[in-house]
């Protein structure tokens, strides 16, 4: 059993294992965290026909199995998104290596990174666009956590009837939501919420070029209540990792900015942030993509990472017109 859910771990970062087909009837999405799962399904046309959240259950693998059965998903393709709580992720110079010996390169240049032995370690990396860092460097992220856990999350859909042919990471999976949103020109940052932490990925012309962690979580923000102290913590989050993607990158400046989950209770979230960082700011509503059917808007703003990990990764050439 441990093979071949590690067999199955060869396509984290989203990249689909050889010989299967993304486009057979569709692609499921699973996005496990602490705080519940999100299952989405995506149809061949790129519709999402199926979104629901579901909270903490202690049969998730009979949770799943019973949707698959339900929906007739038996076979279908499947991505499973993994939590930020479960994984490190690390900025670091892409080695010097020609393409057949990255993996082992990066391998060894995170050892020293990692709290525990090199070889219990699942590590996969993506490298960013060549003009990131004023073109001075190659540089990469890499992802990292231990193998039995990667076994523990994904064992649970082993059996849920799904063909389970790809491992995504949280801010890989909502980038290729970000992706498919058209803008006029200039930069995009959006932020994803959890309980206990979030991130900020900064993206332009469909690339990313940072991808940074927020040490605030959701469970700090009150509805209605006073949230001085959340709300400006979350903005000097914000503006430092604006503040890096201009000064380090060398990138163009943001001129919007998306938030998640998006739902009424956290209105005021999108309100300050307009206010302190003079952005275009607005909650990610997906359905504003036009991709989906009849679903519930509190379950979509749920399950961003499900959903894009089923929609898999954009290329945005063409896209122009302003969002709105």
């Amino acid at each position: 059993m441990a093979t071949t859910i590690l067999s199955m771990a060869k396509g984290l970062f989203g990249a689909v294992l050889p010989g299967r087909n993304r486009a057979r009837s569709g692609r499921v999405g699973l996005a496990l965290g602490p705080d519940g799962l999100a299952v989405a399904m995506v149809g061949a046309a790129g519709e999402v026909s199926f979104c629901q959240f579901y909270e903490p259950s202690g049969d998730i693998g009979g949770l799943v199995k019973s949707v698959v059965k339900e929906h007739n998903w038996e076979h279908l393709p499947c991505s499973v998104v993994l939590h930020p709580a479960y994984y490190h992720l690390f900025l670091t110079e892409s080695p010097v290596v020609n393409d057949a010996e990255m993996t082992s390169a990066v391998r060894w240049q995170v050892k020293e990174l990692l709290d525990f032995p090199l070889s219990e370690a699942a590590i996969e990396h993506f490298l960013l666009p060549d003009d990131a860092y004023r073109g001075r460097k190659k540089m990469l992220y890499a992802s990292a956590l231990r193998k039995t856990a990667l076994e523990s999350l994904i064992e649970p859909f082993v059996d849920s009837g799904l063909d389970i042919d790809c491992v995504e990471i949280a801010e890989l999976a909502v980038h290729n939501i970000i992706s498919r949103l058209p803008v006029e020109g200039g930069g995009i940052a959006m932020v994803q919420l959890h309980d206990g932490e979030g991130f900020i990925n900064l993206v332009e012309d469909g690339s990313l070029y940072l991808t940074r962690r927020l040490d605030i979580g959701l469970e700090r923000f009150r509805p209605g209540g006073d949230n001085t102290e959340f709300l400006d913590a979350l903005f000097l989050e914000i503006q430092r990792s604006l503040d890096f993607y201009e000064g380090q990158l060398g990138k163009g400046i943001i001129n919007r900015l998306f938030y998640s989950p998006g739902i009424a209770d956290t209105a005021a979230i999108g309100d300050f942030l307009s206010s302190q960082l003079g952005l275009n700011v607005s909650p990610l509503n997906v359905v504003d993509l036009n991709i989906c059917t009849a679903t519930s808007s509190e379950h979509l703003s749920h399950s961003t990472a499900a959903i894009g990990a089923a929609l898999g990764p954009y290329a945005s050439e063409g896209v122009s017109s302003a969002a709105s």
